[in-house]
């Protein structure tokens, strides 16, 4: 039923037109025998009465004593009834008649109007008549009968006359509806479901507007594409973010190969090298000089070593929140030459989740801060407030003007304060970025303690 739908809405706007002009086509053709029946009854009943009556004998004898009789003018008497009514010869004389419209008899009326039967003839304006004649017995005279549609039926003959414009204005109405929903609504929607039905969703966009539809339509229209347009967007999105993914991790993959060419291997190469050099060593003191470096050398890879597995997973995590941001604070300062202060209330039971991500927002609001900011100092402080865990980080940098949007803020290039933002979301928190030109930067984390104190 779902799939047929247009069809059976064509069908209910088609078929009732249709079934109107089918009856009223029948009934106008039962009218019409209907008026016909009625008129053919009427001017045999008018005929006979007339001819029974003029065939009495005082009847009879006064009509052929009259003086008018025979003569081309002939003697007219008034009717009560409807129709008009006359005495004829054979060759179609009037020789008596009605008042009223004559109706002329066409020649040869004996085999156009058949004796005892009622036939349809056209008078001189164009009006239908009904018309009999009825013979007089042995006397030759004949009493024509006739009676106009117009003047028996009236308003019955006005209305079969109005119904075919009524039925045919009705019957074009539906025609024109059923064409005008085909063309506005059905097509539009099936091309509609086409498109849709073939649009590639994120990578299509489907048109805007057909002006030939319905608003309803339109607006449905409009909506897709705006639709769409937020996929087409979104998967864009995507594919950056799938992007910047991927590069971070190439970076940081890059940075801490960096870190370690530069750094442990070198040792490690020293080292070795002090130790060739031990064993090609010929003297007592050459030998102890030797390892004395070699091993200088190994506790300054042990340190690096240690440094870069500390920043890729601080070990001081687990000492609580305080500790963490006052030994990041201490590290960053020295290697930012930024001063920085930290104002911590220290919060029990905080899950390790909740930590590494207060941490690393910290740590990449500092950093934002040294970078493009170009402050001089910074303070991180945390507090609770209305059961929530506060922290918040401010610097005297330039400052600049903040977004909500964290699509923009990639889009843009500013994939830490977007990262800062994600990583606040998933532990259920808020986070928020307070900033103008050359007054500063605040980052504020808004942490409910509810969901994250441990039990």
């Amino acid at each position: 039923m779902k799939r047929h739908l247009l069809v059976v809405l064509t069908l209910a706007i088609v078929l009732p037109p249709f079934a109107i002009l089918i009856i009223a086509g029948a009934g106008l053709v039962a009218h019409e025998r209907a008026m016909r029946e009625v008129a053919h009854s009427y001017v045999l009943d008018l005929g006979q009465s007339v001819a029974d009556r003029l065939t009495s004998g005082r009847a009879m004898s006064r009509l052929f004593t009259m003086p008018n009789i025979g003569m081309m003018s002939p003697f007219r008497w008034g009717l009560s009834l409807p129709g008009w009514v006359a005495i004829v010869n054979d060759e179609g004389q009037v020789l008596l008649s009605s008042s009223g419209v004559d109706v002329d008899l066409p020649r040869g009326w004996r085999s156009a109007i058949p004796l005892g039967e009622a036939v349809e003839l056209k008078g001189r304006k164009g009006d239908t008549f009904t018309i009999a004649a009825i013979p007089m017995t042995e006397s030759g005279l004949y009493v024509i009968a006739a009676v106009s549609w117009a003047q028996l039926l009236g308003p019955m003959l006005r209305f079969s006359r109005l119904w075919p414009v009524l039925v045919a204005i009705t019957g074009l109405a539906g025609v024109l509806a059923v064409l005008l929903l085909w063309r506005r609504l059905i097509a539009p929607l099936r091309a509609l479901e086409t498109e849709v039905g073939s649009l590639r969703w994120g990578w299509d966009l489907p048109k805007e507007d057909d002006p030939r539809s319905i608003y309803e339509l339109q607006r449905l229209r409009q909506v897709l594409h705006q639709l769409a347009q937020s996929a087409i967007e979104r998967m864009e999105l995507t594919r950056r973010y799938v992007t910047d993914l991927v590069r971070v991790q190439e970076e940081e993959q890059e940075r801490v190969a960096r870190e370690i060419h530069d750094g442990p291997l070198q040792g490690v190469t020293a080292l070795m090298q002090q130790i060739r050099l031990a064993v090609r060593s010929n003297s007592e003191a050459g030998l102890k000089s030797h390892l004395a470096i070699a091993e200088k050398e190994a506790d300054i890879t042990v340190r690096e070593l240690r440094a870069l597995c500390d920043s890729l997973s601080p070990p001081w995590l687990d000492l609580g929140l305080k500790e963490a941001l006052a030994e990041l604070a201490d590290r960053l300062s020295r290697s930012l030459g930024l001063e920085i202060s930290v104002e911590m209330t220290e919060v029990c039971d905080l899950p390790r989740e909740t930590v590494l991500a207060l941490f690393r927002v910290a740590q990449e609001a500092i950093n934002n801060a040294a970078r493009h900011g170009r402050a001089k100092h910074v303070l991180v402080r945390g507090f609770v407030e209305d059961d929530e865990l506060v922290m918040e980080v401010s610097d005297d940098g330039c400052g600049f003007n903040p977004t909500d949007d964290v699509e923009l803020l990639r889009v843009k290039g500013h994939r830490g304060m977007a990262n800062m933002k994600e990583r606040v979301a998933l532990i259920g928190g808020r986070f928020e970025v307070k900033s103008y030109p050359d007054k500063g930067t605040s980052v504020i984390c808004r942490i409910p303690l509810a969901c994250n104190v441990s039990r």
